[in-house]
């Protein structure tokens, strides 16, 4: 069963014009998977003006979010990509039929660290998904699974003009 992405979320992308580039696909929950779901992200955001620098933020939070999918999804249930692009920013929604989690559509406590210790072996996966992004929300349901979504403002839009943008 799948769930919708809810009002912070949505509105994130629906405040995107219609106009917008969407490509959605689906793939197996499979680890050797990754590397063509990231390359075929790239290429159709390269296609659409997205600039080198903000699109290995978005991959990299992307690859995040795709191996939090696989592992902790389980099962054999394909997972859900959009990839949204606007005249000003990049939105990727990762959506799985996992198990899912009891959440709101949140952003990570503002407290989250950004790093664990150097000597912990995992929870790297969500502050690298925040340090990569401008948008970042997630939304888990016991039993109905979870969706992440990562957005990045452009350094450059789509038609060429340059924002003056920082490097997050």
């Amino acid at each position: 069963m799948r769930f919708e992405v809810p009002s912070k979320g949505k509105q994130l992308c629906e405040a995107m014009l219609d106009k917008d580039a969407v490509l959605e696909f689906r793939v197996l929950p499979q680890p050797h998977l990754c590397a063509v779901v990231r390359q075929g992200v790239a290429d159709f955001a390269r296609a659409h003006g997205v600039a080198d620098e903000d699109l290995t933020h978005i991959l990299t939070a992307l690859g995040e979010a795709l191996a939090n999918a696989i592992e902790h999804a389980g099962g054999e249930e394909p997972i859900d990509l959009q990839v949204r692009v606007g005249s000003d920013r990049i939105v990727v929604t990762v959506q799985d039929s996992g198990v899912g989690f009891p959440s709101e559509l949140m952003s990570p406590p503002p407290d989250l660290p950004d790093l664990p210790e150097p000597s912990a072996e995992r929870g790297r996966g969500l502050p690298i998904m925040r340090r990569c992004t401008d948008i970042f929300a997630i939304r888990s349901l016991p039993g109905r699974g979870t969706a992440v979504v990562l957005g990045r403002y452009l350094s450059k839009a789509a038609s060429g003009s340059s924002r003056g943008r920082g490097v997050a």
